[in-house]
């Protein structure tokens, strides 16, 4: 797990709490102020998996590509919504593809 999976967390963790206090007390900007951390906590969760999944990658690459596969990893931490977003392109695009030669006959 990594630090931004568990930051994430508690970040949601803390945006649910202040939701959830915030419509006990009636304060319409605490809720909002709760929907937006604990957003926020699920998109560092995320990328924080995203970065745990390039790790596991890394450490798989022959080992004469690691020393520059643990440079592309780094460069990925310093742009966590371009990761993301990539992470997920993939995804996306590796489910299509399961799911199209699935379809054929």
């Amino acid at each position: 797990m990594t630090d931004e999976q568990i930051n994430g967390a508690a970040t949601q963790l803390e945006g649910k709490a202040q939701k959830g206090f915030g419509k006990l007390v009636g304060d319409q900007k605490l809720q909002v102020e709760g929907a937006y951390n604990e957003a926020k906590g699920k998109s560092l969760e995320q990328f924080g998996k995203a970065m745990d999944a390039i790790d596991r990658l890394v450490e798989k690459a022959p080992e004469e590509y690691r020393p520059k596969a643990r440079e592309v990893a780094a460069a990925a931490r310093k742009k966590p919504l371009v990761t993301t977003l990539s992470v997920a392109g993939v995804g996306l695009l590796l489910a299509g593809l399961v799911t199209r030669g699935g379809r054929r006959r």
